[in-house]
């Protein structure tokens, strides 16, 4: 066991000296990339993400939640068998956007709404690009009607694999929720912000440190949707189901904005991306039972404007750190 973990540490070093040399030696690539990477985070991630992430936080907090919780908590008892406290971040986790249902899941996690076990089954399906619709359906397919049909693949798929895992532990019995206490907005909101914000940043630090790799190395066009979805979809040349899948999956550079959320609640990575594979194929084979019943017109991709950027990542690397 020692000398695997000397042998492991042996490798860990010499990839962060290769790292830092290439950033020395091409400096002037390194800046350019890193700059274009910083006015990615603030031109895209930072005004689309954060005050969605700063609403949803904020409601969470809230006596807002209350009342949602009380109208249609049994939902989440029901369906997945999590505390009725889960409906929030399950809803706002498949509109928010990839990384808004891990944090939301680790919200309800430190505030003792769900334990350990059931923050691991929610973090197997609470994940969906919220943003398929307008980002990837009407902006770059130029089709609304598209981006329904992607989102609801991928929504259908999560949903789908949380009721069939709800069966994993014994059923909630169930229970009254009752409104605990007031909490006023203003409250709410203060303490909602700089956990927003902070997540925001961290998510942006990735952005930089990719962009300013991927100006040395840069990753082969085939790998894109695995490892950086957006510019691995929206340029790429695929199947509408197999264009669901790869949203599905989410890329790489997502599930790395992710890994200290998974090692709060001691999940394994491979864990997640058993799960993120299954969804790919459940999304897969919706979206070409959605397209036998709904056709649509291929005639849309031919005039697809210029792509907006899904994920908040750029690619190069990513199979380096995550090794």
């Amino acid at each position: 066991m020692k000398i695997k973990n000397v042998t492991y540490s042996f490798f860990q070093t010499l990839c962060l000296i290769f790292l830092a040399a290439l950033f020395i030696i091409f400096s002037k690539n390194t800046r350019k990339g890193a700059y274009d990477g910083l006015t990615l985070a603030m031109n895209t991630v930072v005004p689309s993400l954060l005050p969605l992430l700063i609403i949803f936080l904020t409601f969470m907090k809230s006596s807002a939640n209350n009342i949602l919780i009380k109208l249609f908590g049994n939902f989440s008892r029901v369906f997945f068998n999590l505390p009725k406290a889960a409906f929030s971040a399950i809803l706002f986790g498949l509109v928010g956007g990839y990384p808004t249902g891990a944090l939301l899941s680790e919200e309800l996690f430190e505030a003792g709404e769900i334990d350990s076990n059931q923050a691991k089954r929610l973090m197997c399906f609470n994940f969906c690009g919220g943003f398929i619709i307008t980002a990837v359906g009407t902006v770059t397919f130029n089709s609304t009607r598209l981006g329904v049909m992607l989102f609801l693949s991928n929504a259908l798929s999560s949903i789908l694999i949380g009721f069939i895992l709800s069966f994993k532990e014994k059923r909630l019995e169930k229970s009254e929720y009752s409104l605990f206490s007031f909490t006023s907005l203003g409250d709410a909101l203060t303490l909602a912000t700089p956990k927003a914000a902070q997540s925001v940043i961290v998510i942006t630090a990735y952005i930089v440190l990719f962009s300013a790799l991927s100006s040395t190395v840069k990753i082969p066009e085939p790998l894109l949707p695995i490892i950086e979805i957006t510019n691995g979809v929206c340029n790429g040349d695929f199947s509408l189901p197999l264009t669901a899948a790869f949203l599905s999956f989410g890329g790489i550079c997502i599930h790395l904005q992710i890994l200290g959320v998974l090692r709060k609640f001691k999940m394994s990575y491979f864990e997640f991306l058993l799960f993120r594979l299954i969804s790919s194929v459940l999304s897969y084979f919706i979206m070409k039972l959605l397209l036998y019943f709904f056709p649509v017109d291929l005639s849309v991709f031919a005039n697809a404007s210029t792509p907006v950027r899904l994920s908040s990542v750029n690619v190069t690397l990513s199979v380096l750190l995550v090794a």
